[in-house]
């Protein structure tokens, strides 16, 4: 830490369902800088341990700790995403009611909406509107704050939105170990749907999809404003489409998955494989349109623009293809986007951006000047 005196330095760490990124980030004052970052094949095993939790935090304390000193991090002061398939969310409609009563309202609430016993989980809510994102602190949890100068954030009458999550306690212990293991300071965990909105989007950003493609799963989010309304995945990804073009192709996995990403959904690419890999992406596309009709019949507002991020965003043509079956404006998120870094690694970056935009909005997080 000493070697960047006075600045503030943070790491972001996501560890996902298939790859874990870190990425570390200064603060230059007068602009926030990429120091390093690094990605590793591990799974995350701290959802559902296949060998038990001791294992399992051992395990991933082990890799973090080797992708650490690879990339050479120097800050001893880390935010962590917790992935969304293993955290519940949804919005909740309150009458409006005293600030000191909320939390109760809001735990009495919840009982009846969150499929699991209650006090098993800790739970995280914020006021929608009142907050830029939500504080989902989760290690030192905290009511947001209304920010000043912010008329909106609480009606005078009449029902309240309210963003909650709930998190599996012994999830949230397994993540607590790792970092005490590896002597880290975890300033807080919060749902990925949150990161990923602070790197890709703007706080008045009109209403946005948000599409994950990852290697097991594609996760669906909804973003107003800066902040996450909706939120749902299916467990459908890379993999599924890799297995089943090999499948109909009679070829291995490796090839199936080299024929994938070298044409995609181009017009260089076989018009048998290419039919194919439409068919099954109209899976995600199906799903997609369900939660755009559904949010703008209920919000009265139109969805006109989509990002793709995660791995599977880079099958060439899938923007245009996505962009044209949806009737909206689409493209491939840079997370990147408004930081400071070296102009040669600049393509390397272009490349793997995609796949970094949850560690990228930890690292931001913790900057106060950064929404």
């Amino acid at each position: 830490m000493a070697l960047f005196g006075p600045s503030k330095v943070y790491v972001g760490v996501d560890i996902g369902t298939s790859t874990s990124k870190i990425v570390e980030l200064i603060d230059r004052r007068k602009r926030i800088e990429l120091v390093t970052y690094a990605e590793s094949n591990m799974r995350n095993l701290l959802v559902n341990p296949p060998n038990g939790s001791q294992e399992a935090v051992d395990r991933t304390a082990e890799v973090l700790k080797s992708m650490i000193d690879r990339a050479g991090t120097v800050s001893d002061l880390a935010v962590a995403a917790l992935p969304s398939g293993a955290v519940f969310s949804t919005v909740l409609m309150l009458p409006h009611i005293p600030e000191s009563e909320m939390e109760n309202a809001v735990r009495f609430a919840a009982r009846d909406v969150i499929p699991a016993d209650i006090d098993e989980m800790i739970l995280g809510w914020s006021r929608v509107g009142s907050e830029a994102h939500m504080a989902t602190d989760i290690i030192e949890k905290q009511k947001p704050k209304k920010r000043e100068g912010n008329t909106a954030a609480e009606p005078e009458e009449g029902p309240v939105s309210v963003f909650i999550t709930a998190a599996p306690k012994d999830v949230v212990a397994r993540y607590i170990a790792v970092f005490e293991k590896l002597q880290i300071t975890l300033l807080s965990l919060e749902v990925e749907t949150f990161s990923l909105a602070r790197s890709l989007l703007a706080l008045s950003s009109k209403p946005t999809l948000l599409v994950d493609f990852g290697f097991r799963t594609t996760a669906f989010h909804i973003i107003d404003g800066g902040i996450p309304r909706v939120s749902h995945a299916i467990d459908f990804g890379g993999y599924d489409i890799q297995k089943s073009l090999a499948e109909t192709t009679s070829i291995s996995e490796e090839e199936a998955e080299t024929i994938k990403n070298k044409f995609g959904l181009s017009s260089e690419q076989d018009a048998s494989v290419r039919l194919h890999l439409e068919s099954l992406i109209k899976r995600q596309l199906e799903k997609a349109k369900d939660l755009v009709t559904l949010y703008e019949k209920k919000e009265g507002k139109k969805i006109s623009k989509s990002i793709l991020i995660g791995g599977g965003s880079n099958l060439l043509g899938l923007p245009e293809h996505w962009s044209k079956e949806l009737d909206m404006q689409t493209t491939i998120g840079d997370p990147w986007k408004g930081l400071s870094y070296p102009e040669q690694v600049g393509g390397v970056l272009k490349k793997i951006g995609p796949r970094f935009g949850v560690a990228v909005g930890l690292a931001l997080r913790s900057f106060a000047h950064v929404p």
